[in-house]
C-alpha cells in the first residue's frame, strides 16, 4: 500500500504537525490490516510498503510483517508513529515494522527547510490557509524536536533492519543548487544500519525512470534482501548471487556493503584516485593477477574516505560485490567476515573467515573489491590469512604504517596535505559559507596553512565555525590565541569519532611503549622545523664540529660538550639503533621519509603531529627538548667558510631550523635554562648565519645577538659581533655607524670588565686583525686609500715567526686588502704579484678550497688582468672555478666572478658572449629584496657592462638608455656626484652628441665635467674607471676639435 499527503507547502494546514501526521499513519494501518480487500491510494512521497499482493486477506494482512519506504521528510513521519504511545491495536502495527528504507531523510535537520518556513510564511500572507509554521520550524537544522525524534529512535532501532541512502548531487533551485539533505543529516549513524550513496538529487533518488535505472538497483537490492529473511526462502546459486523474480524482471545483484560512511564534504584526492583507477583497471589487459593497493598516510588525512570514494565511484565494475572490512584487530576483521557470510547466507559453519575465503576464491564470483580499512598494525594483523588465495579479485589496504606500500600492497600511495585550493573547498563547505567574498578566500587561505591542510583539521575547523557561528576571522584569530583548545573541539554530532588533538593519541602511547628512542626522535622533531629534517644536520649535530681555539687552532668540539644529551647522541650516531627508531615513526606515518637527488634522506611531519606530540608532555619535558633541538641546530650550523668548505650550502638549508629554534628560545618556562654558555652558543650561530639571506634578516640577527651577549664577558665573541654588526652596517650603506662600532676594538687591547689574560690569546688577536681589515675596508669606501694602508700595516700576528693557523688566514686579508689598494690607485703592475703570491701560497691549505675569500681573490686578480689588458688569461683564471661549483649565480661571490669573466670579454670584442652573461645576472640583482651596497654596486656594474657594448656597437638609443639606468643606481646610492657618476654622464653625453641632440650633450657634458672635479680619480670599477674613460674622454675631445 501507499500512503502519504501532499507535501507541498501551500497544502499544509495550521493544525498539520508531525504528530498528528503520525497518528493518522497508524490509524490508516490499523483499517489497512483489518479490512477485507486492500485498496491502494495514489503514490505520494511517503510510502508504506508490504512486499506481497495488496488483495491479501484479513488473516493474513494482520501477521504480515511491514517495510516502511520513506522518503525524505516521511522517514521523519515513521519514526514518530514508532514512537508515539497508542492503544494496542496501533502498538501491534507498530511491533510488526520490521525494518525502514530512508531515501533522503534529514535525520538531523534540513537546512532547506528554513526555506520551507519562510515560504510558509510568505504563503501565510497570501492565503487565509495557514501553513504548516510548527511542522518547518522543528526541521530547521539541529532543532530541538528533530533532536529529541532522532535520540529517542535511536534507542528503539536494535531490532529494525535500517537502510539509509543519501543524495550525492546537487538539487536545482533555479538559479541556484545546494544539497538538501547533506550526508551527515542522512546518516543515523547506529550499527544495524547500511548507509548509500545514490548518484541523484534529492528529488530523483525516489524517481526511477526503469527497472534499469542504475539508483533503482542499490534499492531492489535492500527490498530483495528484506523479502529474502521474512519469507525465509533465500534463492542462491552456486556463486552466491541472489536473484529475485517479479513480473517477469530477472537480474543479478551485486553486494555493496560500506558501514563507514563517506564524506560529505570530501574533496580533491583526484591524482590518487586516477592512479587507483589506472592500477585496477586501465593498464595492460589479461590476467594481471591478484591486484594490491595501499593507501597510506597519517591519521586524518583522508586514507578511508579515498577508498570508499574509489570504492561508490566503481562500485558497479564490481559484480562480485564491494565488501568493506575493519581491520584494526583479528576480531574485528572475524566479525565482519561472518557479518558478509551471513549475509550471503553461505549456510552454517564454524569458520566463517574460510568459508568467505572460499566462496571469493571462486571463479564465478571473481569480480570483487575488497577493502581492509585501518590496517595500522600489519605486525599483529597479518592482513595475507584474510586475502583470498585466488588469482583475480581487486583489494584496497589503508594504514598508517607505510610499509605497506611494498608488502601487503604490491603498488600504493602516501597521502598528504591537501592542495590550499582543495583544503579551503572543504573549509568553506563544512563551515556552511555559500557565498564567500575574496576576503573571505584570503581568509581561508590563511586558516588552512595554519592547519596544515589536514583534511581532519580543515573539517572540523569548519565545523567549528559552523557550529559556534563563527566568522573565518574569529577563527584564525581563535586559533593563534588559544590553539590547544580549538584543536579540542568535537562537534556534538560530527562524522568524526576523534579530535585532532585525539586522532594520534594511541600511536603516541604505542611509541612510548615500544621504543624509547622513537619517543626520543619524535620529541626531538616537535621543536624543528617540520619541512625538512635532513639526515646530515642530525649526523653533523652529534658529530664532532671544528671550532677556534684561544690558540689560534682548529680543535674538535664534541657534541656532549655542546650541551647535548648523551642518549640523544648516541641515538643519533648509532644508525641501526637510528634506523629502528625512524622505522617505527614511519608505521605510524608520525614522519614521512624524503631522498634528494643525492640519495640523503630527510624527514618531515605535519605540523599538527609536533604540537600534539609536545604538549601531551608536561612543560619540563618541553622545556628539555626544546633545549636540545637549540643545541643541536647550533652545533650542527657552519661556523665558517675556512672551517667547513661547504659552510655555504650547508648554512642555507638549515636557514629554516634557525628561524624554528629562535621562536622556540622564546618559548621557555624555566628561564634558569638559558645559561650563558647556551645563550653563547645560540650567538655564535647566529653571527655565522647572518651571512646569509635577506638584509632584513642580518639585521635581524645582530639584534638578538646584542641581546644575548648584552651580559657576557667574553672579549672575543663581543669583537665577533662587532666584526660581523660592521660588514652589515657597511652593506647597507650606513659607514658611519660601522666606523664607529669597529674603532674601539681596533685601537684598544683590553677592555675593563672583559676576560682577562686576552693579551696572550691568539685567537683574541686574530679576531682583533679581522676588525682592522673591517676598519681599513671602510677607510678605502671613504677614499682615505692612505689610512687604510697605515692601518692594515700596523696589525701583526703575535709571533710573526710563526702564526697561528687563525692568525694567518687574517694575514691573507690584509695583504689581499693592500693589493686592491694599489689597484684603486692604478698601480696594476704592483698590485698584481701581491695577489698572485696569496694565491699560490694558498694552494696547500686543506681549509682553502672553496672557501668563499678564493673567489673573492680569484675575482680581483683576474680584474687585474684585465686592466694589464691579459683579457685572455683573465678567462683562464676564471673558468677551473665557474666549472666547478654550481648556482654561481645564486651567491655574491659566484655573481662576483660572473663580472670579471663579462669584463674579459668585453675587452676582447666578444659582445655577444658579454651580452649573454649579463643578461642573465640582470633579473638576479633586480629580485634581490632591500639590496645592500654590494649588491647595487654589481647591478650598477650590469648596467655599464650592457651599456658599453651598446655604445661600442653604435647602438645610440640602446645605449643612451644603459646608461641612464646606471645613473639611476648611483642616485640611490647617494653617489649622484663624484667620479664614477661624471664618467657616466660623460658617456651619456658622448650618445646624445652621436643622436644629434647638441645642446642636452653640451648641458650633461658640463655636469660631468663638475662631477669629475669633485673626487679624484680612482679604479674602483675594473675596465669602466680606466680605459674606458680613456676611450669616451678621448672621444669627446675628437668632438671638440671638429
Amino acid at each position: 500500500m501507499t500512503y502519504g499527503y501532499n507535501a507541498k507547502f501551500r497544502n499544509f494546514t495550521g493544525h498539520q504537525d508531525i504528530r498528528s501526521i503520525s497518528t493518522k499513519l497508524l490509524a490508516e494501518l490499523v483499517d489497512l490490516r483489518t479490512t477485507e480487500e486492500v485498496c491502494p491510494a495514489p503514490l505520494d512521497p511517503l510510502i508504506v510498503a508490504g512486499l506481497a499482493d495488496v488483495s491479501s486477506r484479513t488473516g493474513q494482512e494482520i501477521r504480515r510483517p511491514i517495510v516502511f519506504v520513506c522518503h525524505s521528510l516521511g522517514g521523519i513521519i515513521a519514526k514518530k508513529a514508532l514512537l508515539l504511545g497508542c492503544p494496542e491495536e496501533q502498538a501491534k502495527v507498530q511491533r510488526a515494522v520490521y525494518g525502514i528504507v530512508f531515501l533522503g531523510t534529514p535525520h538531523n535537520g534540513s537546512s532547506i527547510a528554513t526555506c520551507g518556513k519562510i515560504i510558509a510564511n510568505i504563503a501565510a500572507a497570501c492565503s487565509p490557509i495557514n501553513p504548516a509554521k510548527v511542522m518547518f520550524g522543528a526541521l530547521q537544522k539541529d532543532s530541538k524536536v528533530l533532536f529529541e525524534i532522532t535520540e529517542d529512535f535511536v534507542e528503539k532501532t536494535s531490532k529494525l533492519q535500517l537502510v539509509s541512502f543519501f543524495e550525492m548531487k546537487t538539487t536545482s533551485f533555479g538559479l541556484f543548487k545546494k544539497m538538501v539533505v547533506e550526508h551527515r543529516s542522512a546518516i543515523l549513524n547506529v550499527p544495524n544500519e547500511v548507509a548509500i550513496g545514490q548518484n541523484a538529487d534529492h528529488r530523483e533518488m525516489a524517481r526511477f525512470k526503469s527497472i534499469h535505472d542504475r539508483n533503482f538497483r542499490p534499492v531492489l537490492s535492500r527490498l530483495s534482501k528484506f523479502r529474502q529473511n521474512l519469507a525465509n526462502k533465500v534463492h542462491t546459486l552456486t556463486h552466491g548471487r541472489a536473484t529475485m523474480e517479479r513480473s517477469g524482471y530477472e537480474d543479478t545483484l551485486n553486494l555493496f556493503e560500506l558501514p563507514a560512511s563517506t564524506c560529505s564534504t570530501f574533496h580533491g584526492r583526484d591524482d590518487f584516485l586516477n592512479a587507483m583507477d589506472d592500477y585496477f583497471h586501465k593498464k595492460s589487459s589479461g590476467n594481471r593477477g591478484q591486484l594490491t593497493f595501499a593507501i597510506c598516510g597519517l591519521g586524518g588525512s583522508g586514507k578511508t574516505q579515498t577508498a570508499l570514494r574509489f570504492a561508490v565511484r566503481n562500485r558497479f565494475r564490481y559484480r562480485s560485490g564491494v565488501i568493506f572490512f575493519n581491520a584494526s584487530s583479528h576480531t574485528t576483521l572475524v566479525a565482519d567476515f561472518s557479518r558478509i557470510h551471513d549475509l550471503l547466507n553461505l549456510g552454517s559453519t564454524s569458520d566463517k573467515v574460510g568459508s568467505m575465503k572460499r566462496w571469493l576464491s571462486k571463479k564465478e564470483n571473481s569480480d570483487w573489491l575488497l577493502i581492509f580499512d585501518n590496517a595500522d598494525d600489519l605486525d599483529s594483523v597479518r592482513i595475507s590469512k584474510y586475502i583470498p588465495a585466488a588469482s583475480w579479485g581487486h583489494i584496497i589496504i589503508t594504514s598508517r604504517d607505510q610499509a605497506a606500500i611494498g608488502s601487503v600492497g604490491k603498488e600504493g600511495c602516501l597521502l598528504e596535505r591537501l592542495e590550499a585550493k582543495e583544503a579551503v573547498a572543504v573549509l568553506m563547505e563544512k563551515a556552511g559559507i555559500r557565498s564567500p567574498s575574496v576576503e573571505d578566500y584570503q581568509e581561508a587561505e590563511v586558516i588552512v596553512e595554519l592547519l596544515g591542510c589536514l583534511p581532519l583539521a580543515v573539517d572540523q575547523g569548519g565545523a567549528f565555525i559552523r557550529s559556534r557561528q563563527k566568522t573565518l576571522t574569529d577563527y584564525r584569530r581563535l586559533y593563534q590565541e588559544r590553539q590547544h583548545e580549538v584543536l579540542k573541539f568535537k562537534p556534538r554530532l560530527g562524522e568524526y569519532d576523534k579530535t585532532v588533538l585525539t586522532a594520534w593519541e594511541i600511536n603516541f602511547e604505542q611509541v612510548e611503549r615500544d621504543s624509547k628512542e622513537a619517543s626520543q626522535l619524535l620529541l626531538l622533531f616537535c621543536f624543528l622545523d617540520p619541512a625538512n629534517i635532513s639526515e646530515s644536520m642530525l649526523s653533523r649535530g652529534c658529530s664532532p664540529q671544528k671550532r677556534w681555539s684561544r690558540q689560534g687552532e682548529i680543535t674538535d668540539m664534541a657534541a656532549e660538550d655542546a650541551g647535548l644529551d648523551r642518549s640523544l647522541v648516541a641515538l643519533l650516531k648509532n644508525e641501526m639503533d637510528f634506523d629502528a627508531a625512524i622505522e617505527r615513526l614511519l608505521s605510524f606515518s608520525l614522519i614521512h621519509r624524503n631522498s634528494d637527488l643525492n640519495g640523503s634522506r630527510s624527514f618531515s611531519l605535519h605540523p599538527l603531529v609536533q604540537h600534539c606530540a609536545s604538549q601531551r608532555v608536561s612543560a619540563v619535558v618541553q622545556d628539555k627538548w626544546r633545549l636540545q633541538a637549540i643545541l643541536l641546530v647550533c652545533h650542527a650550523f657552519p661556523r665558517s667558510e675556512y672551517l667547513q668548505p661547504s659552510y655555504g650550502n650547508l648554512g642555507r638549508a638549515q636557514l629554516p631550523h634557525v628561524n624554528r629554534i629562535l621562536k622556540e628560545y622564546d618559548r621557555f618556562t624555566d628561564s634558569s635554562l638559558l645559561t650563558t654558555p647556551v645563550k653563547r652558543e645560540l650567538a655564535s650561530m647566529l653571527l655565522a648565519a647572518s651571512r646569509f639571506s635577506s638584509t632584513t634578516w642580518k639585521i635581524e640577527a645582530m639584534t638578538l645577538v646584542k641581546g644575548l651577549l648584552q651580559n657576557d664577558t667574553d672579549c672575543y665573541m663581543h669583537a665577533l659581533a662587532a666584526h660581523r654588526e660592521s660588514a652589515i652596517l657597511r652593506m647597507i650603506g650606513n659607514q658611519k655607524d660601522s666606523n664607529r662600532t669597529l674603532e674601539k676594538f681596533v685601537h684598544s687591547t683590553v677592555f675593563p670588565g672583559y676576560d682577562k689574560g686576552v693579551e696572550a690569546d691568539a685567537r683574541w688577536n686574530a679576531q682583533r686583525g679581522d676588525l682592522v681589515v673591517s676598519f681599513a675596508e671602510n677607510m678605502v669606501q671613504d677614499g682615505l686609500l692612505a689610512v687604510a694602508r697605515k692601518e692594515l700595516l700596523e696589525w701583526n700576528p703575535m709571533d710573526p715567526a710563526l702564526p697561528s693557523t687563525m692568525e694567518r688566514g687574517v694575514l691573507r686579508s690584509r695583504n689581499i686588502n693592500l693589493g686592491k689598494i694599489l689597484r684603486y690607485e692604478g698601480r696594476f703592475q704592483e698590485a698584481l704579484p701581491y695577489l698572485e703570491d696569496i694565491l699560490r701560497e694558498s694552494v696547500d691549505d686543506q681549509f682553502y678550497q672553496g672557501a668563499g675569500w678564493r673567489r673573492t681573490l680569484l675575482s680581483n686578480i683576474a680584474d687585474l688582468y684585465c686592466e694589464l689588458h691579459r683579457a685572455a688569461d683573465a678567462e683562464d683564471l676564471l673558468d677551473p672555478e665557474l666549472k666547478r661549483i654550481t648556482g654561481i649565480q645564486s651567491t655574491s661571490s659566484g655573481r662576483r666572478l660572473q663580472l670579471s669573466l663579462t669584463e674579459s670579454f668585453i675587452q676582447r670584442g666578444m659582445y655577444d658572449e658579454g651580452t649573454e652573461c649579463l643578461m642573465k645576472l640582470k633579473p638576479i640583482y633586480e629580485s634581490i629584496p632591500n639590496p645592500d651596497i654590494i649588491s647595487s654596486r654589481g647591478h650598477f656594474r650590469v648596467w655599464t657592462g650592457l651599456a658599453r657594448i651598446a655604445h661600442l656597437r653604435s647602438q645610440w638609443d640602446e645605449a643612451l638608455f644603459r646608461w641612464r639606468e646606471a645613473l639611476k643606481i648611483l642616485e640611490t646610492l647617494g653617489r649622484e656626484k663624484g667620479f664614477n657618476s661624471g664618467l657616466v654622464r660623460y658617456s651619456i653625453s658622448h650618445a646624445l652628441l652621436k643622436l644629434g641632440k647638441r645642446e642636452e650633450s653640451s648641458a650633461t657634458l658640463s655636469q660631468a665635467k663638475i662631477d669629475l672635479a669633485s673626487e679624484g680619480r680612482k679604479y674602483w670599477i675594473v675596465g669602466l674607471n680606466s680605459y674606458w674613460f680613456d676611450f669616451v674622454a678621448q672621444c669627446m675631445s675628437d668632438k671638440s676639435n671638429e
